[in-house]
């Protein structure tokens, strides 16, 4: 593929909220009842995953070649977002196994793929891998809600102004690789903070990072993932560390650069002002980002 400067700018507030994953509410116990036996309180049942009948059939390659591909330029109308869908990080990379997988708006036996997700990340051609945000079990390892790098309506001037930051789409978990994980990264937009934060809570690494202005935002209440993790010299303020590319996106404008209006964790020289929607971040952090593998869940809070 021809290879070509990513547009790292602006990203912007997702227009549906997306809810936090692991909010309980505390449960109070009943008044003890006078008796001289103890009496145990039962358990709560979890809810089971969902169970699917069966999963669609496996496109043929000329099924797949026809549809739209999903990449960071993309719109495509029926990939779903926050109204859609409710996010939540099951630790979990998934990495195609084919050079293309077929994506879904639905998880139901009989959906037909509405677009193809790559096995390489579109103009820098690494490989790609994606978050997994839910599950419908099923034959074959059922239906998996995984992170898309496109977008589903075009934001800014002419556009949509609740165009979301990012998207998601069911797939065939067959047409995977899945495998745990136990990072994930933290933006914390109010706090002004970037975080490496390990699934049993505890904080691996955080700073201060600089965001964007109230016009020209960063993301929030949004879902995503690590797209690529990559070193682009031709983006000289960089100084040669790693851009960390996401795949949420501007809500405010369109493109950036002729690029899709991408949102990315990247340094930059300057330790004071804001960014234009980017997460400004040390060398030392782009470094501690860049090693954790693509595909790594991303909460924009």
């Amino acid at each position: 593929m021809r290879r070509r400067t990513w547009g790292i700018t602006i990203g912007a507030v997702a227009a549906a909220a997306l809810a936090a994953v692991g909010i309980g509410a505390a449960v109070q116990p009943p008044a003890p009842v006078a008796t001289t036996a103890a009496r145990s309180t039962p358990t709560p049942t979890p809810s089971p995953t969902p169970t699917l009948p069966g999963i669609p059939a496996a496109p043929s390659e000329a099924e797949l070649a026809a549809l739209p591909l999903a990449f960071h330029d993309a719109v495509v109308p029926q990939l779903l977002d926050g109204s859609h869908v409710r996010p939540e990080d099951r630790w979990e990379i998934a990495t195609p196994e084919q050079p293309l997988v077929a994506l879904y708006a639905e998880a139901s036996p009989d959906a037909r793929p509405v677009a193809t997700l790559a096995s390489t990340v579109s103009t820098i051609d690494t490989p790609a891998a994606t978050a997994v945000w839910g599950r419908s079990e099923g034959e074959d390892g059922g239906m998996v809600l995984v992170s898309t790098p496109a977008r589903n309506r075009t934001p800014g001037d002419g556009g949509d102004p609740t165009a979301p930051s990012a998207t998601f789409a069911w797939a065939r978990a067959a047409d995977f690789s899945i495998a745990p994980t136990d990072r994930m990264i933290r933006v914390d937009v109010a706090a002004s903070t970037v975080s490496v934060v390990r699934k049993d809570g505890t904080v691996a690494a955080s700073e201060p990072g600089r965001l964007g202005t109230p016009d020209d935002p960063t993301p929030t209440a949004t879902a995503t993932y690590v797209e690529a993790a990559y070193v682009d010299t031709r983006v000289t303020y960089t100084q040669g560390n790693p851009i960390i590319l996401t795949g949420a996106h501007s809500s405010r404008i369109p493109q950036y650069g002729g690029n899709a209006a991408l949102t990315a964790l990247h340094y930059y020289p300057d330790p004071t002002g804001s960014s234009h929607g980017c997460v400004r971040i040390s060398a030392a952090m782009t470094k501690t980002l860049a090693e954790l593998p693509v595909g790594t869940a991303i909460w924009f809070s």
